[in-house]
């Protein structure tokens, strides 16, 4: 897996400064970039990308909730830790019950900064990596043809080669088909996506929406 990227969002440049330091210092796995704005992070940010994002909610510009706003909508897999003053209490709380992992109130000590990017780091690399499975998950399905893929939901269901074969006639009678050719697709579809029986194929393709 790609080393897990941390972000940090805070106009304040004292403030970058010594998170990007502790960050750094403490978690020599990941890349730690800092931003003097919700403008510069979002015209750099990747849509995939995942990891943390520690962000300020009160900004010059763009706030923090309208950073964390766009991101939902984009349906960015980053997993967002806040820093906010002791006034910013109810729009931070709210920020958390739409999603965010957790919020701190400035200032903070490092302990608690550290325990709670850890914990969001331990989200983030769960995201990844189920974010990972499913792109493999794709690659290996653009590999099965058009009527592989009208197969291979008869064959997770159990279905005999014959049974298949009568489906898909009775379906499309002008393109009818015999059992040993659904027995030749069968073979493929395994072999292209890596699986080894019925049983793993429904899995398969219940996992990933298909």
């Amino acid at each position: 897996m790609n080393p897990l990227h941390i972000f940090i969002v805070d106009d304040d440049e004292a403030v970058r400064r010594a998170l990007g330091s502790l960050l750094m210092a403490h978690l020599p796995d990941c890349t730690v970039q800092t931003f003097a704005s919700g403008e510069a992070f979002l015209a750099a940010a990747q849509p995939g990308d995942c990891g943390v994002l520690v962000l300020d909610l009160r900004m010059r510009g763009l706030s923090g909730l309208d950073v964390f706003q766009h991101l939902q909508q984009q349906a960015s897999p980053l997993v967002v830790v806040f820093l906010s003053g002791h006034g910013d209490i109810p729009v931070a709380v709210r920020a958390m019950q739409q999603g965010a992992v957790s919020w701190l109130e400035k200032p903070c000590s490092d302990e608690r900064l550290m325990e709670a990017v850890q914990r969001a780091k331990a989200l983030a690399e769960a995201r990844a990596s189920a974010h990972a499975q499913r792109l493999q998950a794709q690659q290996l399905w653009g590999k099965v043809t058009a009527r592989e893929k009208q197969v291979a939901p008869l064959v997770a269901q159990g279905l005999s080669s014959k049974e298949c074969a009568q489906r898909l006639t009775l379906a499309d009678p002008d393109n009818p088909i015999d059992y040993r050719t659904v027995e030749n697709h069968r073979a493929k579809i395994f072999a292209k996506l890596e699986l080894a029986n019925s049983n793993a194929l429904q899995g398969f393709l219940r996992d990933n929406g298909l």
